[in-house]
């Protein structure tokens, strides 16, 4: 038979009432979807008792300790990567993983994937808050001058495993819950680029291992012209990264030898450079049909940093004084960038 709804104090009320004014058990059960000996333990029960509460359940009884639980939260939060199995064999607990993910749910703590994010240094995290300290009050004029640059890498196919993570509301980006990455290359595209604050530049592709040499034959081929579509006279600051392909002693050379103004840059730095935002904007836009072939891939590629507005820009490198302010806020360390 099946289980009958639990009713409320007004309904067992009501038919109490009802019973004692003469209605019949099968009249009462009819109006109120119950059997009539449901109807009669109820009347006899607010009879012997005075009131029409429902019954306290105390429901199945726990199978850990206090204790137990209070050891699966303090271990979740010294390893915030370990799994429910994990901590079932490491505690021998007589509960299965879902109830050991319950506990973890009652202390706040819930499984999420973990960002990923560049590792940052003791060191490099220092040289990112004085950048941030030193760079923060900057007016909106010294950001506009600044052309942006940066290489990314495009894969035909993406297969990104992600990791799950224990942690708690607001706490994507501590230290101990995220997924440190490491910068490589040997993407399947590779592409240069650079913006200002109104125009995209010159889109390059990478033929192969970039090199130093080959990343100032970028630089004349590419940078120079973006310049000449930006504006040859206005006054401008070149930004790219700390890596060594940029920081090569043929590349300073030919930097100072062209007269170009450059912005020193801390390492370990891609959540303050804000063409990496537009990197990944580029990467949504192209859909899974373009990614089976290069030739299929750089058209759309091409086509989508053709098609980059303005305002895009615009809201990329209005957003540096709260980058730094977020870096200043993580003490050096990752930010939500």
């Amino acid at each position: 038979m099946p289980k009958t709804r639990e009713l409320h104090e007004s309904e067992r009320l009501l038919i109490y009432k009802r019973r004692r004014e003469g209605q019949t058990l099968q009249q009462i059960a009819t109006d109120f979807g119950i059997t009539k000996e449901g109807v009669r333990k109820m009347y006899k029960k607010i009879e012997t008792i005075g009131k029409p509460e429902n019954s306290v359940r105390t429901g199945r009884k726990r199978k850990t300790t206090p204790r137990q639980d209070r050891e699966i939260v303090k271990i979740t939060k010294r390893e915030p990567f370990i799994t429910a199995k994990q901590l079932k064999e490491d505690l021998n607990l007589p509960i299965g993983t879902t109830q050991i993910k319950s506990r973890l749910y009652e202390a706040g703590l819930h499984g999420r994937i973990s960002r990923k994010k560049p590792h940052i240094s003791e060191t490099n995290a220092r040289k990112r808050l004085n950048f941030a300290k030193e760079h923060y009050n900057k007016p909106t004029a010294f950001w506009e001058s600044i052309i942006w640059s940066d290489e990314s890498k495009f894969e035909l196919r993406s297969n990104k495993r992600r990791k799950y993570v224990w942690r708690k509301q607001g706490e994507a980006f501590k230290q101990n819950v995220i997924t440190s990455t490491v910068k490589h290359g040997g993407g399947s595209i590779m592409l240069w680029g650079c913006f200002n604050n109104e125009n995209v530049g010159k889109l390059t592709i990478i033929d192969g291992i970039l090199t130093a040499a080959k990343y100032i034959d970028i630089l004349k081929e590419n940078l120079f012209p973006s310049i000449q579509k930006f504006g040859p006279d206005t006054e401008y600051i070149f930004q790219h990264d700390n890596d060594p392909k940029h920081t090569a002693k043929i590349v300073k050379k030919f930097i100072d030898k062209n007269n170009i103004s450059l912005l020193s840059w801390p390492l370990q730095s891609p959540d303050l450079n804000p063409i990496e935002h537009l990197w990944d904007e580029l990467d949504r836009k192209i859909p899974k049909s373009d990614r089976y072939t290069k030739p299929k891939l750089i058209a759309a590629l091409k086509k989508a940093w053709d098609e980059v507005q303005s305002k895009t820009l615009k809201k990329l490198i209005h957003s540096m004084p709260n980058r730094l302010l977020e870096v200043i806020k993580a003490k050096g360390y990752q930010t939500a960038y």
